[in-house]
């Protein structure tokens, strides 16, 4: 066979396995990232290769992938367990995306930012009250998301809207995890408001310490829950 016949032949045999990976890949981390399989959950390789229909091949790749991303711990010939959440990981991730939206939050109270801009702000503080109100756990968490979410692009930083968004998606297996421990805080709306009093007066050292501290206590708030039901890797 010829050499170039020889590479597409390759080519076209490696491109549906790239395709069978990352599709493994992405349904695995969503259902760890949902939850759906939740922290210490064990399953064996071959388990897996029936839940997706594939080989061998793109489940191993796919797990190699999740246990670069510490979400997985492959341990041999017993398969793969999901691991709990590392005291670590969570800080560290926690401060660079606080860091980030203080960041955010200073460079848009340094301009200014209109009425029309603050809008959204304002709607995912009320959207917080009425879910609080009405013990709605995911949609007051949803809120207080989006009201961050809000910030970064009102930033104007694709960049850092990208780390910020890489972060956010790497604690959201803890937000979903503790949600259902921890008392909502009623406080948060509150302290959330001052931070657009504090945009509106384009007083950017107070937006970003009221960003700082809200973030701070809501961490330590996930860590205590986390720690009291030992789902947390100290």
């Amino acid at each position: 066979m010829p050499i170039m016949a020889e590479a597409r032949t390759a080519e076209a045999i490696s491109k549906p396995r790239e395709k069978s990976t990352a599709t493994v890949y992405q349904r695995i981390r969503e259902m760890i990232l949902r939850n759906e399989l939740r922290p210490g959950t064990q399953l064996l390789e071959q388990e897996l290769v029936e839940m997706f229909g594939v080989s061998r091949t793109p489940v191993r790749e796919a797990l190699i992938r999740l246990q670069n991303e510490h979400l997985v711990q492959i341990i041999p010939r017993h398969g793969v367990r999901v691991r709990n959440v590392s005291m670590a990981d969570l800080e560290e991730v926690f401060q660079v995306q606080t860091s980030l939206e203080a960041t955010a939050v200073a460079a848009v109270a340094s301009r200014k930012p209109s009425a029309r801009d603050i809008k959204p702000l304002e709607k995912s503080c009320a959207d917080m009250e009425r879910a609080f109100a009405k013990d709605d756990r995911d949609a007051w968490a949803a809120a207080c998301e989006l009201f961050y979410a809000h910030l970064v692009e009102m930033s104007d930083n694709p960049r850092l809207a990208q780390i910020v968004g890489e972060c956010a998606d790497q604690v959201r297996r803890v937000r979903e995890l503790t949600l259902k421990l921890i008392k909502l805080d009623d406080a948060s709306t509150s302290v959330l408001r001052d931070v657009i009093t504090a945009l509106r007066k384009g007083d950017a050292t107070n937006a970003e310490m009221l960003c700082r501290e809200h973030r701070a206590r809501s961490l330590q708030t996930q860590i205590e829950a986390l720690q009291r039901y030992r789902i947390l890797d100290v």
